[in-house]
């Protein structure tokens, strides 16, 4: 009876416990300067608001507990090198860092032997097709003769490695499964960066993905194929738009694929932007299970990107999509949240919204009115992802020229159906500065005068210039936000230039 008792002690206190990891280790040769930390995606992707730094003491030891569900591959970032891990919760590993050397040993731990293995097959080294641009700009031929198969026959070469490797089978199938979509990922990022030629691209795109099955190998799936399946989803886009151009199909029909008419999903995209075109083609391609998952990732990114109205849009389609999901209790925490930052900066009189900016003809009208001050202008728009990244930035900047002359005016690039859209944007993100707005049309005059004394023309976003205290424009092209030190060096010469 009390043998009883104590087993079910012991399982009433295991229950209670969350699922864990251990790692732990040191850093050889430690400065107290290279910091060390661990990114857990929540589905796939790198997040910077999912890294977790690991606390290190003054001789460069470290134990960390990190909560584990089931098994996870995380990313160990540590001197801008990721290395993959593979998190199996009750587990732990031990590893050795050199600050000089910049290298990772695993040394021992339950968790050795799957996480040696990948580093055996090298996982976390691009494939050889990534370093320069020899097959950038062959025919599909040669790219199938070049690349495809002889990057195939390297994973057949990884596949076999796994299968001899003294591990369990369940950690064999999910290895390789993360290695096989890994694999389709470097494909996919190769042909959509690398190849210029449309035909070849889609040609290549149809070679890689055709063969393939978006059910995963292995479920739980791991991050690899959650991205695998955003890039099956463009593959499906590609393959949907050559149908309509081949077959001529008007845009009140249905797209392949997607079930929705190209006037609908123009609408839906302008509405709640490209995140809800990938809801719908989700909805339509992929297994329920897997379309839930991949969709909370997606209103998840809008939360990171603080944008409210994509947010609201995705979450609403979500939610009536998937009732019982487990992940709707957090969709409405990002939405709560979300609201309070628009709610908190209603009245935020350091956001200022030029009076008639419909009637700005000129940056310069905004400038003088920041005379005595260094100016910083950035062109943005909220369709802009790599702004909103940058958007992130903006407090560590702020704060290290707070109490300084340094004033920043923010012109955004949106049609004039997004108005209400864009004020809500700059009051969710805190964006404290002087605004206005100018559609794709109305910009083209800021453009021109920003331009006309530099040979880079380009006109991309985001953007960045630097405005003198006399409201004269000295540096086209600045730094961004995210490069921090460059830009506070350029910012600080003008400072001291006045």
């Amino acid at each position: 009876m009390k043998k009883n008792l104590c087993l079910l002690l012991l399982l009433l206190l295991s229950i209670q416990l969350p699922a864990q990891f251990t790692l732990s280790g040191a850093i050889r040769g430690y400065s107290g300067k290279t910091p060390v930390s661990v990114n857990t995606p929540v589905v796939y992707g790198f997040h910077q608001e999912n890294t977790v730094d690991i606390p290190v003491n003054a001789s460069g030891q470290f134990n960390i507990i990190l909560p584990v569900t089931g098994q996870q591959f995380v990313s160990l970032i540590y001197q801008r090198k990721f290395y993959t891990l593979l998190l199996t919760a009750g587990k732990e590993l031990v590893i050795a860092l050199d600050e000089k050397n910049k290298t990772l040993r695993l040394l021992s731990g339950d968790a050795l032997q799957e996480n040696l293995l990948l580093q055996q097959i090298d996982m976390d080294s691009p494939p050889f097709f990534w370093e320069n641009g020899t097959f950038d700009r062959l025919s599909l031929e040669e790219l199938q003769k070049k690349l495809i198969d002889p990057f195939f026959s390297i994973q057949n070469e990884h596949f076999k490695t796994i299968s001899a490797a003294d591990i369990s089978e369940r950690d064999k199938k999910l290895i390789a499964s993360e290695v096989k979509y890994l694999g389709y990922n470097y494909l996919s990022d190769f042909g959509r960066t690398r190849i210029d030629d449309r035909d070849i691209l889609n040609n290549f795109v149809f070679a890689i993905f055709d063969p393939c099955v978006i059910d995963p190998e292995f479920v739980p799936a791991g991050p690899q194929y959650y991205a695998f399946a955003d890039n099956y989803l463009r593959y499906l886009e590609t393959k949907a738009f050559v149908k309509i151009k081949k077959e001529n199909i008007t845009p009140d029909k249905p797209i392949p694929y997607y079930g929705i008419s190209l006037d609908s999903a123009n609408v839906l995209v302008k509405k709640y932007g490209k995140p809800y075109w990938r809801f719908v083609g989700s909805l339509n391609n992929f297994p329920p299970d897997v379309a839930e998952k991949y969709n909370f990732q997606q209103v998840q990114d809008q939360y990171y990107a603080r944008d409210l109205a994509q947010v609201k849009g995705l979450a609403e389609a979500f939610k009536k999509q998937f009732p019982q999901s487990p992940y709707n209790k957090d969709i409405s925490r990002m939405m709560n949240e979300l609201g309070e930052k628009l709610a908190a900066n209603q009245h935020n009189r350091n956001i200022v919204v030029v009076k008639d900016y419909d009637k700005v003809q000129s940056i310069y009208e905004v400038v003088k009115t920041l005379k005595g001050k260094v100016v910083y202008l950035d062109i943005w728009g909220t369709w802009c992802g790599p702004c909103k990244e940058e958007i992130k930035q903006l407090p560590g900047l702020k704060a290290a020229f707070a109490d300084k002359d340094v004033a920043y005016i923010y012109l955004a690039m949106d049609d004039d159906d997004r108005d209400a859209l864009w004020k809500d944007y700059i009051k969710v993100n805190n964006m404290e500065g002087v605004h206005l707005r100018k559609t794709r049309q109305t910009i083209a005059p800021f453009w021109k005068e920003l331009l006309a004394d530099h040979p880079d023309k380009a006109e991309y976003y985001p953007q960045y210039f630097l405005f003198d205290k006399t409201g004269k424009l000295v540096v086209s092209k600045a730094k961004r936000p995210s490069e921090k030190e460059a830009l506070y060096e350029q910012i600080n010469a003008l400072l001291k230039g006045n």
